[in-house]
């Protein structure tokens, strides 16, 4: 029998199911019980107090001082990590502080963020003299393998399916102590489609789980593995993101801790199977087949000179997020929160003399984020603050992949569980073409994704108050540009919380030098940053909260 032949006759076996991609499913949506109103047509209240005297507080010269000074060539482009990130987190931080908040960050005014990139400083594998290469030939989960700048190999043993259990073992009284070994993804199944672990049609957790098998081979002594894939080329396309290293994320000592639990291991094509086993490959063959067959495996010796190559190169850089923070007045409500957000980050410089100052993208909707800050502040002086409280979020590390809101939802300050909406705010400044004889519109993103409370709040108070037209076109679900994905409250929408994003939409001047100060519009800046007032002032005042009540399968319908 050909190895190719064997290959095909167990392609159904070793199929490597979703299940052992690291990446883990989106979290599905908690659903709030304590809303009678929750699957119901939002009801509009009467409240108290309607806002309308702390929104008309944010206004045209405070927005446009705010956004001359975040934008202004001494603020050196905002880029996380440099000086002018951290020139402009201070900067906003005495905004919040003159405005009377306390600080309630983990350090002052400060959410600090720490933020890793690793990457592949060298990264390849060489049988008898022969180079194979990274996702063409082999793959690795990068979370689960540690670094290990050169690993030679002489000696391996091939263990079928790298098992051991109490009614089956792959490496019967084989030492592989010093050894490598090579075994197939999957578990044994006989030639009646019965799994040889759990005796039915059903597969075990050895299927499920490639980790458990490496970490047997680690305790048998073994210094690395290589499983075979049947199904190489289909699963690398589907795993590819599991296995990047690409871009910047938050780092965490756990990621490092649990890549250094493993020895070195990597997925390998067939074509590879067969150059690492050489001439053993019939023997290989031979045993798996006298094992479907009911006979009992014996493991296969190989000699062959490997070296193999993980070496990773990690960087880190430091930004922070600053918080501000109305407690609210209600002594129940107030263990419920209302986030307003946007990244007060940019692009920096490319050299001394090109600053990218991100006017509109985003000291924009920093500016407004500040000022709605100072809304809820004035209000809670007057005794009329927000029942529920409140948290104004300015986040760095959005250019390099939305990183600081993604730190902060996977390291909150506050209870996740009791977050209720984010109204998210990035690129409020400009007029883009489409509305350029109508300047009083806004895009919103987002806002009936998870909660239709929050979409019709968001339509109820923009009637009432702001009049702006509401643009849906970016909110499609087919939008071939994928804001959704794209700014702050996404990582809050993906822990399940209702987050709405107003932007104006690009322009010729997007990420370029020449977003500059004064090519915004400030009235409609102002007006647009009223919405969003008006939006968290509904939601930390109405009695019943925001809930999500759009539920995950209906989002996979649509």
């Amino acid at each position: 029998m050909k190895f190719k032949l064997l290959i095909l006759l167990l392609l159904p076996v070793f199929t490597m199911t979703a299940q052992s991609d690291p990446v883990p499913a989106p979290p599905s949506i908690p659903v709030y019980k304590g809303d009678p109103m929750i699957n119901k047509p939002i009801r509009r209240y009467k409240l108290e107090n309607d806002g309308v005297t702390f929104a008309a507080g944010i206004k045209v010269e405070e927005l446009k001082s705010l956004v001359y000074t975040l934008a202004s060539d001494s603020m050196q482009g905002r880029e996380t990590g440099e000086v002018g990130q951290r020139m402009a987190a201070d900067f906003i931080a005495q905004q919040f502080k003159d405005a009377g908040l306390p600080p309630k960050g983990d350090k002052g005014f400060f959410q600090k963020i720490l933020l890793q990139s690793t990457s592949w400083k060298d990264i390849g594998l060489k049988v008898a003299g022969q180079e194979f290469r990274n996702r063409t030939d082999f793959y690795v989960y990068p979370m689960f393998s540690p670094d290990k700048p050169l690993t030679e190999m002489k000696d391996l043993m091939f263990v079928g399916y790298g098992i051991e259990s109490e009614k089956y073992n792959d490496y019967s009284n084989a030492d592989v102590a010093g050894k490598a070994v090579i075994f197939y993804n999957g578990e044994p199944m006989t030639m009646d489609g019965k799994s040889l672990i759990t005796g039915s049609e059903f597969r075990s957790n050895w299927s499920i789980d490639w980790r458990k098998k490496v970490h047997l081979a680690k305790k048998k002594g073994a210094t690395a593995v290589f499983i075979i894939d049947p199904d190489f080329e289909e699963n690398l396309k589907k795993n590819r993101k599991s296995i990047s290293l690409n871009g910047w994320k938050p780092a965490s000592s756990d990621a490092e801790k649990t890549a250094n639990d493993f020895i070195p291991n990597l997925f390998i094509s067939p074509v590879l199977a067969k150059a690492i086993l050489g001439e053993k490959a019939n023997k290989a063959e031979n045993e798996l087949t006298d094992l479907r067959e009911g006979e009992k495996f014996k493991p296969v010796k190989v000699k062959a000179k490997i070296e193999l190559r993980l070496d990773k190169e990690s960087k880190w850089l430091e930004g922070s997020n600053v918080l501000a923070v109305i407690e609210g007045s209600d002594e129940k409500l107030k263990k419920e929160f209302v986030f307003v957000t946007a990244h007060y980050d940019h692009l920096g410089m490319s050299d001394s003399t090109v600053i990218y100052n991100g006017a509109d993208d985003n000291a924009s909707g920093t500016a407004g984020v500040i000022e709605i800050a100072r809304a809820f502040a004035e209000a809670k002086k007057q005794g009329v603050g927000p029942k529920r409280t409140v948290v104004c979020m300015l986040v760095s590390g959005e250019e390099k992949g939305l990183l600081g809101s993604k730190y902060y939802t996977e390291f909150p300050l506050f209870p996740l569980d009791n977050t209720i909406v984010d109204i998210n705010i990035d690129m409020i400044g400009r007029v883009d073409e489409r509305h350029a004889t109508n300047p009083d519109y806004i895009y919103v993103i987002g806002s009936d994704r998870l909660s239709t409370h929050l979409h019709d709040i968001n339509e109820i108070v923009n009637s009432e108050q702001t009049k702006l037209e509401l643009d849906y076109k970016y909110n499609a679900k087919d939008d071939p540009n994928h804001y959704y994905e794209r700014s702050d409250h996404f990582n809050f929408a993906e822990k399940g919380i209702p987050s709405i994003f107003f932007f104006n939409g690009t322009h010729a001047d997007y990420h370029r030098p020449t977003d500059t100060a004064d090519k915004l519009n400030y009235e409609v800046l102002a007006k647009r940053a009223q919405l969003a007032f008006f939006v968290a002032w509904e939601a930390a005042n109405r009695p019943t909260r925001i809930t999500p009540n759009v539920s995950q399968d209906k989002k996979k319908d649509d």
